[in-house]
This record gives C-alpha cells, structure tokens and sequence, in this order.
C-alpha cells in the first residue's frame, strides 16, 4: 500500500458492522454504520478522527471475551485492535476515548495496525520526552494523584518518557521553568 493510497474496509465496532476509511492525504480515521458489503457513503452518524489525536494503537486479544450476539458466532476467532485517542469535549477539554475494530482475518488487521502506526510515527510535532512540573497544591490538593492517574498513563501509552519536578510552592514551579528555558 502506497502512502497517500486509502485503506478502507468492513470491520466490526461495539458489535456493529461498519465501513472504516483511513485516508492518508487527509490524516483521518473514519468508521460509520453499514447494513453489509459494499455500503455507501458515510451519513450524519460518522465517527472520525484525525490521526494527530490519535495517542497510540495497539493489537487487542478478544479470544478471552465471550460475544452473546449471533453476528459475533459468525466470526470463530475475530481479531482486533484498539485506537487510542482523545476526544473533544466541552470547554476546551479533552477526554481519553478508545475505539475497538474486529475483523474475522488476522492479516487485514495486521494491515491497519501497520498503516496506523506507520502514520503515527511520521507526526513530527509529537514530541518523545517530556518535562513535566506538577504542583500538587493545584487542583484542590490533588494535583500529584490527578497526574498519576490520568495523565501519566496517556504519556505512558504514547511512549513518551517524563522526567517529573514536584514543586513545594507555586513561587518554585515559576523559577524552575524559568530556569529550564534559560
């Protein structure tokens, strides 16, 4: 498959048959219900995402699950994979969302895992190592335990490495990065 060249294919989300669309040129994952093979263009209910909010993907093991829908007995052993990504909510926050896509053949999942992640890794403003400066005062008290629990595990996925300064006092968290940028 080309770089620029579109991969597009009938996978399986949440338990329904859906036409997913990579498009390399646009840098976004589209997936959108579809009644079978072959199924036209997205509608109103099209999920997408850019490839920059992509945080990472990765190949899931769904052999342990147990599918009660018949659609899910059809396919003897589906393979998967999951994207992690963030999603846009209200007031300029973002939400860790994962999405997961079933398919019944383990080389066209293959195939999506390596087209995504060969498009992950050409992003150049990801950045690979991170300063992080926590202020645990900040956030009623809890700014130390709300980085441990949601933000480190995001770096974490997205393999970028942290080296971590837990201030004191506010004064001292303004000082060190006016020190690290000087």
């Amino acid at each position: 498959m080309g770089a620029a060249e579109p991969l597009r294919s009938e996978l399986w989300v949440k338990r329904r048959r859906c036409a997913v669309s990579l498009d390399p040129a646009r840098a976004l994952l589209r997936w959108w219900p579809s009644p079978g093979p072959g199924a036209g263009a997205p509608g109103a209910d099209a999920c997408s995402v850019p490839i920059s909010e992509i945080i990472t993907v990765e190949e899931t093991d769904t052999r342990g699950k147990h599918y009660g829908s018949g659609k899910w007995q059809k396919m003897e052993k589906p393979f998967a994979f999951t994207v992690h990504c963030v999603k846009r909510a209200r007031r300029h926050r973002w939400k860790w969302a994962q999405v997961t896509f079933c398919c019944a053949e383990e080389p066209l999942c293959h195939l999506w895992l390596q087209t995504l992640q060969e498009l992950l890794d050409k992003l150049t403003s990801r950045p690979k190592h991170l300063l992080v400066f926590i202020n645990p005062f900040g956030g009623k008290g809890q700014g130390k335990r709300i980085y441990e629990r949601k933000v480190a595990p995001l770096f974490t996925l997205a393999s970028i490495t942290t080296e971590i300064i837990e201030s004191s006092a506010s004064v001292e968290t303004a000082c060190s990065a006016r020190s690290c940028m000087a």
